[in-house]
This record gives structure tokens, sequence and C-alpha cells, in this order.
């Protein structure tokens, strides 16, 4: 299944994605990312090598991907990139492999199209706002638009209390994209 997260800056993708690792992990299921977690189990997600399925000897099948910041990987404007490319297989593969993949990203506008398509559940994440305009601290509001049937779509809104997520990833570290990575 591929789930997609948006929401713009602080309004708690991440902390989303982290959380949904977190019930994966709680379940047994092997927990790949891009990014570091706390307390959480998992294997350092290289994309680069992901898509070349070399994931250092991982065979990618019956685990949880999490990717953070998914535009630098899959950006729509370099939609026949070699990378963007190979992330499309592995996303129509997916099923296949019993793979979920997770992803956040600012805008799905901003994502290749293709991977856009075979998102099943599209979430988006806001912050809360008091009557006086200030950011409320620890929660968020999520909107959930489940389409794996589009005859019976479901949108599901709640807020959730972030709080006890805080210590399972650290909010300001940088996804690097694989342009600017050091060989």
């Amino acid at each position: 299944m591929l789930i997609g997260i948006q929401g713009g800056l602080g309004d708690g993708k991440t902390i989303m994605l982290t959380r949904y690792l977190l019930h994966d992990f709680n379940k047994g299921h092997k927990i790949l990312c891009n990014y570091q977690l706390f307390n959480i189990e998992y294997e350092n997600l290289i994309v680069e090598n992901l898509l070349k399925n070399e994931q250092d000897g991982i065979h990618l099948k019956n685990v949880t991907i999490g990717i953070d910041e998914l535009t630098v990987y899959a950006d729509c404007r370099l939609s026949m990139s070699k990378a963007n490319l190979l992330f499309g297989y592995l996303v129509l593969q997916s099923r296949k492999r019993s793979v979920d993949i997770y992803y956040t990203t600012q805008d799905f506008r901003m994502i290749d199209k293709r991977v856009l398509h075979h998102t099943h559940i599209q979430i988006i994440a806001e912050s809360l706002y008091d009557k006086n305009g200030q950011i409320i601290e620890g929660h968020k509001k999520y909107s959930i638009v489940d389409a794996r049937n589009v005859t019976r779509m479901t949108i599901n809104r709640f807020v959730l209390d972030i709080r006890p997520y805080y210590d399972y990833y650290d909010t300001d570290e940088i996804i690097t994209p694989p342009i600017l990575k050091k060989e």
C-alpha cells in the first residue's frame, strides 16, 4: 500500500509518518526509512540503493518503508530521470513484495504523477490555531482520504496529540537530495 502525507512546514508530516512506522514496528514489520529514528529498530534506507534493489543485501519483501520528503527523490519536474523511473517501478511492484510505503511531501503536486496516481491513502497534515491565531502546541489536525475504493471514498478527520511521538525522531534532521550527496 502507498500512503502519502502532505502538509506545510511544521504541520506534522514527519511525526505522522513516524507514528505509522512505530505502529508497523510494533506489529513486527521490518522498518526501512531515510531519517533517523529513536527507540524503533530500523535499517537506514538509502533510497538510491533501494531503487537499484541493493539495499544492503535486504530482500525487499514484507517490509515497511518510510520516506521523508519524497520530492527529493521523485520530483514531478524530473519525471524521466532514472531515479523517478526506478521508484515508479518499486511502487508498481510493492503489492507483490508485500511492501507498504509511507512518504511525506509538502505538496502532492510536486511528486511524480505515477507515484501520486498509485497513492491509496492521502493524509493532509495541518497545524491547529487558537482564536488569536497562535499555533496550539502539541496537537495537529489530520484529514485522511481513503481512495482504495473510488466508489466509496471516505474522509476521516481527527486531532492528534503528537507529544507521545517527540522522542522517536529529530524534527530538525535535513533530508539531503541525492544530487547533493558526496560520493
